[in-house]
């Protein structure tokens, strides 16, 4: 089962935890999993454009219909990380 590392300002929605251990053969059904099992991050489906993905370290350059084409295995860790905007 692939781990999801959740950020700071969301784990008020998954009781504190920093990591999810998730199922799904793609980013797609891994994020779906993570919200039955913590409904509070419906944000991350309904507002994709609110957080970076990142697997095993290298940012996901694909919109979120494309989600489904991403394979995703036992061993990986999937950040989601807000971006943060300055000047």
């Amino acid at each position: 089962m692939a781990t999801i590392i959740i950020p700071f300002p969301f784990r008020k929605h998954t009781d504190s935890q920093r990591e999810v251990t998730v199922s799904g053969n793609t980013l797609s059904e891994s994020l779906e999993d993570l919200l039955k099992q913590h409904s509070g991050l419906q944000v991350i489906h309904d507002q994709p454009g609110l957080l970076s993905i990142f697997i095993n370290g290298k940012a996901v350059a694909a919109t979120p219909d494309e989600w489904k084409n991403i394979a995703i295995t036992d061993s990986d860790e999937i950040s989601l990380i807000i971006p943060i905007a300055g000047g």
